[in-house]
């Protein structure tokens, strides 16, 4: 009967704690680990603890999108979102602001500090330029400071050989030297001067009360992919 009383107790005791771990939770905390999560690959236990599931893209995501955007190979893509998350970590930043309501459903407010990226097309044509220079300057053409030189010179055998080499240039070179260009340019990617900001709604889930859900979450990963990546 005793052994009985206890195990009813430690029932109770349990399904008081997930009933209101919910209720308890700071919103800001919650939206904070989402961001964190979907964002800087973060707070994962914390993510566990406050939602039932997330479908933001995982890393393995990101790889094969980066692959195909930029016809890279996996391992090329992988190194690339690697640079891309260092830049995040390192040059974002967000703060997160609860509206105030008695509702369950509460309103926050972030506002995001993302990359700048106005210039990255022409940052990679400058990169790729700057590679290709380096790649001529590799095979003996050391007179060139800048593909613009390749019109300055008068000299017609040292004309025709560059022109060789480059007429001459495989798949696999012109890859690397894409690849190149497109690691500094990511490297270089700094914080906008402006920030932008995300309206996030987030409510207690009513099935599984111990988790939260973020209303709408594919859109709303959406917008604030974009506001960090700039």
């Amino acid at each position: 009967m005793k052994k009985k009383r206890i195990i009813s107790m430690l029932i109770l005791i349990v399904v008081v704690f997930t009933g209101c771990t919910s209720k308890t939770a700071d919103p800001k905390d919650v939206a904070t680990t989402f961001i964190n999560n979907v964002i800087y690959r973060k707070d994962k236990d914390d993510a566990e603890k406050y939602f039932y599931k997330l479908d933001a893209p995982s890393q393995t995501d990101m790889v094969e999108d980066f692959s195909e955007l930029f016809d890279l190979s996996k391992e090329q893509a992988k190194e690339l979102v690697s640079i891309y998350q260092e830049q995040l970590d390192k040059e974002t930043s967000f703060s997160v602001n609860i509206k105030e309501s008695k509702s369950e459903k509460k309103e926050a407010q972030v506002t995001v500090t993302g990359l700048d990226q106005t210039n990255f097309d022409q940052t990679i044509d400058q990169k790729t330029d700057e590679e290709l220079v380096q790649w001529l300057k590799n095979k003996g053409h050391d007179q060139l400071e800048k593909l613009d030189d390749i019109d300055k010179i008068s000299d017609e055998k040292q004309l025709n050989g560059i022109l060789k080499e480059l007429d001459a240039l495989k798949d696999e070179d012109l890859n690397q030297i894409q690849f190149e260009a497109l690691k500094k340019t990511f490297k270089e990617l700094k914080a906008a001067k402006e920030p932008k900001t995300i309206r996030l709604e987030l409510e207690p889930d009513k099935k599984e009360k111990k988790y939260w859900l973020i209303l709408e979450e594919e859109k709303r990963f959406s917008e604030l992919l974009d506001a960090f990546q700039g």
